[in-house]
């Protein structure tokens, strides 16, 4: 049986009250308990008396620590909003975890890397064009002592915070508006204009107050997309996974919401260039998955 991936949340229990008992609890795992960590290191950090050590409580940037650190602090929060995810579908919607990435039985890992794969070539293939187009830029950051000792940590970590995000947004999130409207064009654009509001209050803000919110509202809507498409979350997770690790590993810039120590750093974030290298990424990840390989596994 061809079971839609947007009909799963019918699977559980979805009184309108669980709906808004869910988001609380959700909200109170990712932004209380998740803070925690982060409170902590930040109390410490302001009460060092410490000149060389500061955080700026507006943007969360931390000055004179070891990235790794903020980094562990601010993934804990999305981290712990991936319990909050799991305890208000299994005990609140009475639904399997599982509901929130395929209808079938088992998740299909393949097309999860797959997807990553595809997604970390095109993304290293469009930041190599842009240094290339604009050496001064950039600049090599690479610290062989940190970077190692990051990696691990971050090979296990990032995505497991991108699937946090994918399995709030694009799992438990646009799923329930979908019992509201029939079609996918309420879940979807409701769903990436959530996602967009999440990311309002990241530092890349400051580049540009329009088209930054954008490029978040584009990247919800490609995921959205994709997941719909395909009929089941893996995509979007392996998507979301290469994005953010190419980030942390690869190529991050100054000011970053996700701090790491990358191999390279951009000095500055580009706004423009950065939306259309994001479209013509997106379209060519499209064209890849449900056009040129339309004959794959993927049940379009």
């Amino acid at each position: 049986m061809n079971t839609s991936y947007l009909s799963l949340a019918s699977l559980g229990k979805n009184h309108w009250w669980r709906y808004a008992l869910g988001l609380l609890v959700i909200a109170i795992f990712w932004q209380v308990l998740g803070a925690i960590p982060l409170g902590i290191m930040v109390v410490m950090l302001l009460g060092d008396d410490d000149p060389n050590t500061n955080v700026d409580l507006s943007t969360l940037q931390f000055e004179g620590v070891n990235s790794l650190w903020p980094y562990l602090g601010i993934n804990f929060t999305l981290l712990a909003m991936l319990l909050g995810v799991f305890v208000t579908v299994r005990f609140l919607h009475k639904r399997y975890f599982t509901s929130l990435i395929t209808p079938l039985m088992r998740i299909d890992w393949k097309l999860m890397l797959k997807g990553f794969f595809v997604f970390f070539a095109l993304i290293a293939l469009a930041t190599l064009l842009e240094a290339l187009s604009q050496p001064a830029g950039y600049q090599m950051t690479f610290d062989a002592t940190q970077f190692l000792m990051f990696l691990p940590i971050a090979l296990v970590i990032t995505p497991l915070q991108a699937a946090a995000e994918e399995l709030l947004f694009r799992g438990y999130l646009m799923q329930g508006l979908g019992l509201w409207g029939r079609g996918a064009v309420i879940p979807v654009l409701g769903s990436s204009l959530l996602f967009m509001a999440a990311h309002l209050a990241n530092p890349e803000m400051g580049a540009d107050a329009y088209l930054i919110p954008l490029l978040y509202l584009l990247m919800g809507l490609f995921l959205a997309i994709i997941t719909v498409k395909s009929n089941s979350l893996e995509l979007a997770i392996g998507v979301h996974a290469a994005n953010n690790l190419f980030t942390v590993l690869i190529m991050n810039y100054v000011d970053s919401a996700l701090p790491a120590p990358s191999l390279f750093t951009a000095n500055e974030i580009d706004p423009v260039a950065s939306l259309i290298s994001f479209v013509v990424v997106a379209a060519l990840f499209y064209w890849i998955m449900f056009v040129w390989q339309r004959h794959d596994n993927i049940k379009i």
